[in-house]
């Protein structure tokens, strides 16, 4: 008798992981998922959020999350000009052409437009930025003409000062909202994976933001110089070339925090890389707490946080930390690899799903209440959320 295996249903991030690990090549699968050195800030992101636990508020009336229509999650950032569905962006991440090879970067802004919420580019993607921008537009225009979803363009600031120049330009040109400056790459983290697995393109994928200008890098864009001498005055020059809006991304010191404060920076995104950089480098989860502590309650600028994010009671406890947004890298890519298009948006779906679920179980009926309810305790002190 025959005995059909029933697949196995995808109900959490886990299991999109699970499943993209099944169906990316050795060398993909290793290039999205290991971090540097030993991994430990790698492990140490997921692991921080095990460390936090809720203490939820009880009865209180949170029925206006039950419609399907419902707004309750919808929040606004970055000076009001973005609105996210619920709190959660999509990191910028290399070369989604090595999940789905068919559509890459196409199939994730797709998913962005339908979740109504922002896609970040990155300086690494296997689509160039004018054909995201413009499937982008395409996806609002003839299906969801309300969504609110923006792109914004992540850039690495590279020794030749002119391709920097160029990518900004084409990226404002090409109507991105936002730039996001990554500032914790000076050098490239020890990622040793990569140099077990010799990684290289495959045939037909490349940087392709990058082919105009140095076609010689194109399969090792990796040994294309990032710029170790950018520093804070660098930002002049940056908004000399742009008026969109900076977001740093790579900050976990305090006084960088401040620091971007006094710079008149928008945003700043709390970020180790993913682990992909310095190991052994501080979660971005206890990062986030000194940082809303030093920053005070007069600060305007807005604060992300991303790394280790799996569960939508995670993004409940950045919010309660202080995060106006979060960002989420690998379980995109988990999606993408497994199910194109679908699989991104069942993967966003799911942590908004379970991001209401854990709102309605807090006793929280609007975002600003996860803020001020006193919802978290780790390691036996109380952290209040009104910090």
């Amino acid at each position: 008798m025959n005995q059909t295996k029933i697949a196995r249903a995808l109900l959490n991030i886990e299991d999109y992981h699970q499943r993209a690990k099944e169906k990316l090549s050795q060398m993909a699968y290793d290039y999205y998922y290991t971090g540097s050195d030993d991994q430990l800030t790698l492990t140490d992101n997921q692991k921080a959020f095990r460390r936090i636990q809720l203490r939820p508020k009880v009865l209180i009336d949170v029925s206006k999350h039950t419609t399907t229509d419902s707004i309750s999650s919808e929040t606004q950032i970055l000076n009001s000009t973005a609105t996210l569905s619920f709190p959660c962006i999509i990191a910028p991440t290399a070369l989604h052409r090595l999940a789905h090879n068919e559509h890459g970067e196409l199939a994730t802004v797709r998913a962005a437009v339908a979740c109504s919420t922002i896609m970040c580019v990155s300086t690494i993607s296997s689509i160039r930025m004018e054909l995201i921008a413009d499937e982008h537009r395409r996806q609002i225009r003839e299906y969801f003409p309300q969504s609110h979803s923006q792109l914004w363009y992540q850039l690495y600031v590279f020794k030749d000062r002119q391709i920097t120049q160029k990518l900004i330009e084409r990226a404002e040109r090409s109507g991105y909202k936002a730039l996001v400056l990554t500032v914790d790459t000076c050098v490239i983290g020890n990622r040793e994976s990569s140099v077990h697995n010799k990684f290289s393109l495959p045939d037909g994928i490349r940087a392709e933001n990058l082919i105009d200008e140095q076609d010689e890098s194109t399969k090792k864009y990796q040994e294309l110089p990032r710029d170790t001498s950018l520093s804070w005055k660098d930002l002049d020059w940056i908004r000399s070339i742009t008026s969109l809006p900076i977001i740093l991304k790579g900050i976990l010191h305090p006084d960088d925090a401040c620091q971007a404060v006094k710079y008149g920076v928008q945003a700043i995104i709390v970020s180790n890389h993913g682990g992909r950089q310095l190991d052994t480098s501080v979660n971005t989860m206890d990062a986030l707490s000194d940082i809303i502590n030093a920053l005070g309650h007069h600060s305007h600028l807005d604060v992300y946080v991303d790394g280790g994010i799996r569960r939508g009671t995670d993004i409940l406890k950045a919010i309660a930390l202080g995060a106006k947004a979060v960002l989420i890298g690998r379980p995109i890519l988990w999606g993408l690899a497994v199910d194109g298009e679908q699989g991104v948006k069942n993967v966003l779906n799911i942590l908004k799903k379970e991001f209401r679920l854990a709102m309605m179980l807090c006793g929280c009926e609007t975002i600003a209440d996860i803020r001020k309810n006193n919802l978290l305790v780790m390691n036996n002190h109380r952290i209040r959320s009104k910090l």
